[in-house]
């Protein structure tokens, strides 16, 4: 018999999913404003510990003034000199010779001058001049081989000086009471030169921005050999061993240096260091810088313009971001009032016994563990301030006599977040050197930071013990 099939079809109530589809939304939603959180936060920068040096110091070219004039001849002919470059000269001291009609340089040329020969100094001094054109020869400076070319003569022709003075005395017999030629004496004490630039009667009040575009030394030799007129350069004359080296500068670095009355500077050519004294001037809305040395003017005389270091403070060790730095208010107590714990989780750490009273005013002694920050030269412990009120007592629990203390200096100490560890943890730096960007922190003290250590660098976004993820 066949099966009766049931046609009746009954049809299922469709459950309502608006309510299901809102919550999708809204987790959709909060996970894209987690998404643009964490794009926009600011997030944890670390930054490693380096040794290193630090020094402000300022690199500069500046210009020579010296009290210094030009001699010039009061006859024509031909002049021999009988001092060498960079002489000493009294009044009295025979400088050159002026020998009308050329017979007294004839007479000279016939001395024997056979027994000349380059001093230890002079080799030294021709060798100096050979490697330092090696060293800072440029096609595009034609200047340079000038200046070398005279260095070379300088000192071929002060042999030739040496030989003639040792000789005066035959060439004065020679010559007789010829009234062609004529000895010279300086009438002034000074320092000789054979070499201009033009620039001797510079003064400070004339000093404007062009005499800082081009800053080459360009020097025309004196001693030519050959004949010269009356009113002609014989020689240059330095005055005295005061001199100084005007620097154009900043705005910035004139601010720095207006505050200060003398600094060391470091002249590039000989890396001599020199103190000088300072004296900032302006000129039509320019700065500048007056450096004033007493002596050693002869090791540049003939230097027009020099490169120099100014050198500011500066230090060696651990160098930070000045960003890194962070302050933290600590009690200041004696060591001895520092103890260990003893109990399950306080034992083996260090801390300080504080003096509370219960309800019924009963004392009790409570230890309250606490990080060692600093300790100073008198043997005073630095801790957090935040471990307990100000004002609370204290005791000594190394003194059988129970000595006690009311907690109540407080001072700021400088630090940084340290993150060795996952977290922060305030360290102390006992910082050396800073300027706008970065300090110089000591090395080695034990309660401060280590080479090659972790630091936060914007520790305003984090806190102290934050983990750092």
């Amino acid at each position: 018999m066949a099966r009766r099939k049931n046609k009746k079809v009954v049809k299922m109530k469709r459950r309502n999913s608006y309510f299901m589809g809102i919550l999708l939304g809204l987790f959709a939603v909060y996970l894209l404003v987690l998404f643009v959180q964490s794009l926009t936060r600011e997030h944890v920068s670390i930054y490693e510990v380096n040794r290193k040096q630090i020094a402000d110091n300022e690199h500069l070219r500046g210009i020579i003034l010296r009290d210094e004039e030009i001699i010039t001849s009061k006859k024509s002919g031909y002049a021999n000199y009988y001092v060498g470059e960079g002489a000493r000269l009294s009044a009295t001291t025979t400088v050159y010779s002026i020998d009308a009609d050329g017979t007294a340089v004839e007479k000279a040329s016939a001395v024997d001058t056979t027994n000349v020969t380059l001093s230890e100094e002079d080799t030294r001094n021709v060798r100096s001049a050979i490697s330092g054109f090696r060293n800072n020869f440029n096609l595009s400076n034609y200047s340079s081989i000038l200046n070398f070319r005279y260095n070379i003569e300088n000192t071929l022709l002060e042999l030739s000086d040496i030989n003639l003075a040792k000789n005066l005395s035959k060439i004065k017999k020679a010559s007789g009471s010829s009234a062609s030629f004529e000895l010279v004496k300086a009438g002034k004490t000074g320092i000789i030169s054979f070499c201009s630039d033009g620039l001797e009667d510079l003064a400070i009040d004339q000093i404007t921005p062009e005499h800082f575009k081009e800053m080459k030394d360009e020097w025309k030799q004196l001693r030519t050999g050959s004949s010269i007129d009356s009113g002609d350069a014989v020689y240059r004359l330095v005055g005295n061993e005061r001199w100084s080296i005007v620097v154009s500068l900043s705005q910035e670095q004139f601010a720095k240096l207006s505050e200060i009355e003398t600094v060391p500077v470091k002249i590039k050519k000989d890396e001599s260091i020199l103190k000088a004294t300072v004296r900032t001037f302006t000129s039509k809305g320019h700065y500048y810088a007056n450096l004033l040395f007493d002596k050693y003017m002869i090791h540049y005389l003939n230097n027009r313009y020099l490169d120099i270091e100014i050198q500011f403070d500066s230090a060696e060790g651990l160098k930070i971001p000045v960003s890194s730095i962070i302050k933290k208010t600590c009690y200041v107590i004696p060591e001895n009032y520092i103890t260990e714990g003893d109990g399950k989780t306080t034992s083996g750490k260090k801390g300080v016994a504080v003096i509370t009273y219960s309800k019924s005013g009963e004392e009790q002694l409570n230890f309250v563990p606490a990080e060692i920050y600093w300790k100073d030269e008198k043997n005073n412990i630095y801790i957090d301030a935040a471990l307990f009120e100000r004002g609370s007592t204290i005791m000594n629990a190394k003194d059988s006599g129970s000595s006690r203390m009311q907690v109540t200096e407080v001072k700021e100490l400088e630090g940084v977040y340290n993150c060795n560890q996952g977290y922060c943890r305030f360290q102390y730096i006992n910082k050396l050197y800073e300027n706008k960007e970065y300090a110089i922190v000591e090395n080695g003290n034990r309660y401060s930071l280590s080479n090659f250590d972790h630091i936060v660098l914007n520790p305003e976004i984090i806190g102290e013990d934050d983990i750092i993820y």
